[in-house]
């Protein structure tokens, strides 16, 4: 008898784990190394209006992006473009950049060409000359393929480089992602 209940019991836990699982969605670990170039901040006053939404203690001074390359598990050989607000203090009617950043979005293209959407928040970097900088990347919906209703998140840390003209940056995520298989 204690047999029958612990087998039923034990099916319980197997089939509720298995019916929280959406079917067809496949969640995996993912990460890589990606390269590339830093653009020139836009630091023109409308579009920072109209693009950032800095928190409330700070101010916006400038939208940085980037565009780079590199091998992503579960993505293969990917390109990808961000942008970011940064942001600053204000001192004097002057905004003073103190190395945060978010609103950030980034749109990678893998392999196949499948689209990957993400945000990414939290940004803090070192100051220059050469500067590091860590944020927290989150995937939503909005890509194509099997990243149309992709999910999940994870961290990146990278590196730029301001001696070289265009500045070049590396960067390293890890992070997880549910998607839908084909």
């Amino acid at each position: 008898m204690l047999l029958r209940i612990l087998i039923i019991a034990s099916l319980l836990v197997v089939s509720g784990d298995l019916l929280a699982k959406s079917p067809g969605v496949k969640t995996v670990p993912i990460s890589g190394t990606l390269s590339g170039y830093v653009f020139p901040f836009n630091v023109d006053p409308d579009d920072i209006a109209d693009r950032c939404s800095p928190p409330e203690d700070q101010c916006a001074w400038g939208i940085a992006s980037f565009i780079g390359w590199g091998d992503i598990s579960h993505l293969g050989e990917s390109e990808f473009y961000a942008e970011h607000c940064s942001y600053g203090k204000l001192a004097e009617d002057v905004c003073v950049p103190d190395g945060t950043y978010g609103d950030g979005e980034i749109t990678t293209i893998a392999d196949n060409g499948d689209v990957l959407k993400g945000t990414y928040d939290n940004g803090v970097s070192t100051p220059p000359p050469d500067p590091i900088f860590e944020d927290v990347v989150t995937f939503i919906d909005g890509g194509t393929g099997r990243f149309t209703f992709a999910s999940g998140g994870g961290v990146e840390i990278g590196t730029v480089d301001f001696s070289q003209m265009p500045p070049t940056f590396s960067v390293y995520m890890e992070a997880e992602i549910a998607y839908k298989r084909k």
